[in-house]
C-alpha cells in the first residue's frame, strides 16, 4: 500500500514538472521573425530605388531595446508590392511582446531619368511605434512599406525613411 502511494506521488510530481517545463518552453521560447520590404509607388521619372539594409532594433516590453544584425542586403524596392515584397532575412528572437522597431539603412541610390544617383540619408534609421507579438515556435512576418513619395526628395537628393508596417 505504501509503495502505491509513493508511486502515485512520484507520478504526480513528474507530471507537474513536465507540465511546468512545457509551459516554460512555450512561454519563454524563441520564435522566427521574417523581414521584407515593399513600396508605395512614386509619381515621377524614377525607375529604381536601391536601399541597403544593415540592421534592426526591437523594443521588447520585458527587456527593452535589442540590436540585431541582418546580412547587409541591397534591394530595388521600386514597384515591389505587399504581394511580392523583397525578403530581407529572418531572425530567431525571444517570444514576447514588442512595441517599437528601428530599421537601419546604410545607403540609397535612385535611378532618375536613366541616371543612377546616390542619395544622402536624412537619418540612418526609420522608427516605427507598432506593437506586435512573437509567439514561441512560430513565425511572425514584418513587411516594411516605404512611402517613396515622402522618402525621396529628388531636388536635393535626400532620402528620409518614411515607412509603415504590415504584420502577419
Amino acid at each position: 500500500m505504501v509503495s502505491k502511494t509513493i508511486l502515485a506521488v512520484i507520478v504526480v510530481v513528474a507530471v507537474v514538472v513536465v507540465g511546468l517545463g512545457a509551459y516554460s518552453a512555450l512561454t519563454y521560447g524563441h520564435g522566427t521573425l521574417t523581414l521584407s520590404a515593399a513600396d508605395l509607388p512614386v509619381n515621377s521619372n524614377v525607375s529604381a530605388v536601391y536601399i541597403t539594409f544593415s540592421a534592426i532594433s526591437l523594443h521588447s516590453t520585458s527587456t527593452g531595446w535589442t540590436n540585431y544584425t541582418i546580412p547587409t542586403k541591397t534591394v530595388n524596392i521600386y514597384g515591389v508590392t505587399l504581394n511580392n515584397s523583397s525578403f530581407l532575412g529572418s531572425l530567431s528572437i525571444p517570444a514576447g511582446n514588442y512595441t517599437m522597431i528601428r530599421v537601419y539603412v546604410s545607403a540609397v541610390s535612385v535611378d532618375v531619368a536613366g541616371t543612377n544617383e546616390s542619395f544622402t540619408l536624412a537619418s540612418q534609421s526609420a522608427f516605427l511605434n507598432h506593437p506586435f507579438t512573437v509567439s514561441a515556435f512560430s513565425t511572425t512576418h514584418l513587411t516594411f512599406e516605404f512611402n517613396l513619395n515622402q522618402c525621396l526628395n529628388l531636388n536635393s537628393k535626400v532620402f528620409t525613411p518614411y515607412i509603415g508596417i504590415v504584420v502577419s
